[in-house]
């Protein structure tokens, strides 16, 4: 799992550079898009970031989303992310 883990943060800070200097720490509980909660961390991805990630990951781990279950809709948080992407492999 911290092999996923890796790879996924790894690709989110590709995508979104400038995560780094904002402070906003890539966590598993950090929301993709929007917070679910208030107080949630928030990465803010709009839907083009959204599929470069998903190309990413589906490149760096040889899947293609659209041939397991994973629904992209239910992937809210980056521990979603990772736990799909874990359960894909």
């Amino acid at each position: 799992m911290t092999e996923v883990w890796n790879v996924v943060s790894r690709a989110i800070a590709t995508i979104r550079p400038d995560l780094d200097g904002s402070g906003a720490a890539i966590t598993r509980d950090s929301a993709l898009f929007y917070a679910a909660d208030p107080g949630q961390p928030v990465l803010g991805l709009d839907s083009m970031e959204a599929l470069e990630l998903i190309a990413a990951l589906e490149r760096e781990f040889g899947v293609e989303l659209a041939d397991t279950g994973i629904r992209i809709a239910d992937l809210r948080t980056v521990g979603d992310v990772v736990d799909a992407m874990a359960g894909a492999l």
